[in-house]
């Protein structure tokens, strides 16, 4: 199969390394396995990190001292006041008088 000059792209006139051959015969050209050749270009791709967080509300109890008070009466026997003499010491006024606790009639109503 005869091929013309130009018949492949890119490709015209002879092919170098014919020069000096006879006019009239050509060679018949050896095509070889294609090559390629790679111009790499780099596009951003964003990949998508999902940190999770969780918000605790920590409600923690804290003993904080709070005093309360009971408060009760009791009745109970004293000693024996003679009279003439006070509660208190073998000197006053007697019951009624000066001494005690301040209150005519009994002291714990």
């Amino acid at each position: 199969m005869m091929m013309n000059q130009g018949q492949y792209p890119g490709m015209s006139g002879q092919f170098p390394g014919m020069q000096g051959q006879q006019p009239g015969f050509q060679m018949q050209p050896i095509v070889c396995p294609t090559q390629y050749r790679y111009n790499d270009c780099f596009s951003p791709q964003e990949i998508p990190y999902i940190h999770p967080i969780v918000n605790v509300n920590r409600h923690n109890v804290v003993g904080v001292p709070q005093h309360y008070y009971t408060e009760t009466t009791q009745d109970v026997m004293g000693s024996m006041i003679m009279p003439g003499r006070g509660p208190s010491h073998g000197h006053g006024h007697g019951m009624w008088g000066g001494g005690g606790c301040g209150r005519r009639r009994g002291c714990c109503r």
